[in-house]
């Protein structure tokens, strides 16, 4: 599905009987955080794995973050394990992204300052968006002075681009911008400039002439759970699936 709900937080939960196999699950959002809570293992036996967690953008494939118990007398004792294989694998089909961005590579200190980015059809005096760029995450990914700014691009080859203001035109001096680290989106504003983008050569005959449209291609979010986190047979689950309105960097508190 498409991912209407930016900047909204959002809730959903599923509740399901385990076939012991691993097991593709689609949401209506994209999640930030999807918590399996295994109800058959919430008891008091030893090596037991009642909760396994997956964070957006914190778990490598395969991973899993689980409760396992560890007293079978008191059942009240936890311990968390990170499981490397047969955990989660992030299954969202292709789309959206590719129709309107593209990700940014490398940023030169110049003038002008040059994008490298992820291959993409864009066209001259095109307008974007730069998104993503300066402290994000846990990091820094440089560049701050342009995040969040609206630029006219001068194409330069199929992985390049340099920047000029919107307004004037003038070229962007980013010789004396924080050094670029890494990360970075690209998210088109204007999508068609010409009769047909891509641009394709010699212009079709046709009359009268139907240019390419702009169509969205909606992703849809999907998250594989391995058998380490289905668990065996006929175990019953409910599914906590969790979307944050808003994210805020607090930086190092030190």
């Amino acid at each position: 599905m498409a991912d209407l709900m930016l900047g909204q937080t959002c809730t959903e939960a599923y509740y399901f009987q385990s076939a012991g196999v691993a097991h593709t699950f689609q949401f209506n959002f994209q999640p930030d955080k999807v918590v399996f809570n295994n109800l058959t293992k919430w008891t008091a036996t030893a090596g037991n794995l009642p909760v396994s967690v997956w964070f957006r953008d914190r778990t490598d494939a395969g991973d899993a973050y689980q409760m396992q118990v560890i007293d079978s007398s008191a059942g009240a004792s936890f311990n968390f394990v990170k499981e490397t294989t047969n955990g989660f694998t992030v299954a969202d089909t292709d789309g959206g992204q590719a129709s309107a961005h593209a990700t940014i590579s490398g940023i030169t200190q110049a003038d002008p300052g040059v994008i490298t980015h992820s291959a993409y059809t864009f066209q001259t005096n095109q307008i974007v968006r730069l998104t993503d760029l300066g402290p994000y995450g846990v990091g820094d990914n440089g560049m701050a002075q342009l995040n969040n700014n609206r630029y006219r691009i001068v194409v330069l080859s199929p992985t390049t681009f340099s920047l000029k203001d919107v307004i004037t035109g003038e070229p962007i001096d980013t010789s004396a911008f924080d050094a670029y680290v890494a990360g970075g989106r690209i998210c088109l504003e204007t999508h068609v400039i010409s009769l047909n983008n891509p641009q394709v050569t010699p212009y079709s005959n046709t009359n009268p002439y139907n240019p390419n449209p702009f169509a969205y291609d909606p992703i849809n979010y999907r998250l594989t759970a391995g058998t380490a986190v289905m668990g065996a047979d006929n175990d019953l689950f409910l599914i906590e699936v969790y979307k944050w309105g808003q994210i805020t960097q607090l930086g190092d508190l030190a």
